[in-house]
């Protein structure tokens, strides 16, 4: 029998930003990469008005492309007739999935993985994710166990090793993965951020990686778009990037985000309202302490506010929409909350409007038109921004019911590692192959020394004396 050969193969993600999918085979073993679906809701069938089929939900993502065809994976039942894919009763695959952390470009479709393959999640991660299900805002899923994913501890997956990286320690904690297999080094960066607040922590990962002899990097290139690189660089000539670990001079780091929302609402006379991502419980806490120290009360909608009571443990204001009170018969999940937190009621907040921080989600937005106006600050909740078709009509629905729009979208900002932090990155690892990817111009992350490789997806490659070639390619 010939000896295993390690293969890797890219399902998605090599030109979006966002939906990273690929696997690492050896033999029968397999891990894979994330199981994120990249945003674009221009393609989004199911937008709240297309409702998803109950029997034929997997199948039907299969169907529209947004859900790779991979083997082994997908239960025959939920495969509901689709053809061409290998469901998991009939595979001798020993698979395992890895997520880096809980951003739905990473994990969207957690849910459409057979329960009997082990998904590995950190904790902090599964009790959001488990809290979003409760609230009817998780991803599609069937029921299912999630494997703890702990920092620098290793899974074996047959001939198949994996150890977990910590590289943000707060909320649901981000990873990045290192792989190897008898034939070789494989490194995943997840999202790379250099500029964070825990910027130290993610640097520590060049550390580690000083140990080996790392043969291909596949690395988050998020930041490499055409206006990133104009402002940060002056530039879309690749060749023109000077690594730096350094944040670039004019531009800023993730404290001084954070310090720019922190000083509109400490500037605000008035009610301040905000709109961020809800899976960010990192956010969720600097929300809680800076209206603190503001002297004002931090309301939450009812499902962030049960997040925010599952995942610290404490009793957080509540502010209930007029689209979505709960009478008797509530779910719940809804009567745990009202047991253990504080409602603020609309003639409160219309009384002293300045003793409140208020969220607002873009699907309640209509509430505003019964609140006095004031700012509204936009922290990354939906929807993202200009190329979202709901951006526009959120600005108009500000204007008309009085509020202040700000967000923090200067030309000195970005939220992944600048492309000269990016380029210092990848050259100091220094990999035999570099696979950029995450990104709508991954070509231009060039490798100091070694080669570039823009893989196609779908096809299978082999890692053999520290190159990546194609299978049937293979010499």
């Amino acid at each position: 029998m010939d000896k295993p050969q390690t293969e890797i193969t890219f399902y998605s993600g090599i030109h979006t930003i966002g939906g990273v999918i690929f696997e690492v085979r050896y033999g029968n073993d397999r891990v894979l990469m994330e199981m994120g679906a990249a945003y674009d809701p221009k393609k989004d069938v199911f937008d709240g008005v297309v409702e998803p089929r109950a029997k034929n939900w997997l199948a039907d993502k299969l169907r529209l492309g947004s859900l790779p065809e991979i083997d082994g994976l997908f239960r025959a039942a939920d495969l509901a007739g689709y053809e061409g894919v290998v469901p998991v009763e009939q595979s001798q695959l020993n698979t395992a999935v890895f997520i880096t952390h809980l951003h739905l470009d990473h994990m969207a479709h957690i849910g459409t993985v057979a329960p009997q393959i082990p998904v590995y999640m950190h904790r902090n991660a599964q009790i959001i994710e488990r809290a979003l299900e409760t609230v009817g805002e998780g991803v599609d899923t069937l029921v299912r166990d999630y494997q703890d994913l702990k920092p620098d501890e290793l899974v074996r997956v047959g001939e198949i090793e994996v150890t977990p990286v910590l590289c943000h320690d707060e909320s649901y904690f981000d990873f990045a993965f290192l792989v190897t297999t008898p034939d070789g080094v494989i490194y995943w960066t997840g999202d790379l951020v250099l500029h964070g607040e825990n910027h130290e922590q993610a640097f520590k990962q060049l550390d580690l990686l000083s140990n080996y002899e790392v043969d291909l990097l596949i690395c988050d290139a998020t930041s490499f778009m055409n206006d990133v690189l104009s402002w940060s660089n002056q530039s879309l000539n690749p060749q023109a990037i000077l690594p730096s670990r350094e944040v670039p001079q004019g531009l800023l780091s993730e404290a001084d985000y954070y310090a720019w929302n922190y000083q509109k609402i400490s500037e605000a006379p008035g009610l301040c309202v905000f709109n961020f991502y809800q899976r960010e419980m990192d956010d969720a806490r600097r929300l809680i302490d800076w209206a603190e120290r503001l002297g004002r009360k931090c309301c939450f909608e009812p499902d962030a506010a049960y997040m925010v009571h599952q995942f610290f443990g404490i009793s957080p204001f509540v502010y209930y929409p007029d689209s979505q009170r709960f009478g008797p018969g509530a779910p719940a999940w809804v009567e745990e909350l009202r047991r253990n937190s504080r409602e603020v009621g609309l003639e409160e907040i219309r009384a002293n409007p300045g003793a409140y921080l208020l969220q607002n989600s873009y699907r309640h937005i209509m509430e505003l038109f019964s609140l006095p106006g004031g700012l509204y600050l936009h922290m990354g909740g939906m929807p993202l921004g200009p190329f979202d078709p709901a951006f526009a009509k959120m600005l108009l629905l500000l204007e008309k019911a009085g509020f202040e729009f700000a967000s923090f979208s200067a030309k000195n900002y970005f939220a992944h590692a600048y492309p000269s932090q990016v380029k210092y990155f990848v050259d100091t690892i220094n990999p035999h192959v570099l696979v950029p990817c995450h990104s709508y111009n991954p070509e231009r992350l060039l490798p100091k020394d070694g080669r570039q490789l823009i893989p196609e997806l779908g096809r299978t490659y082999i890692l053999k004396d520290h190159q990546i070639i194609e299978k049937n390619l293979e010499a």
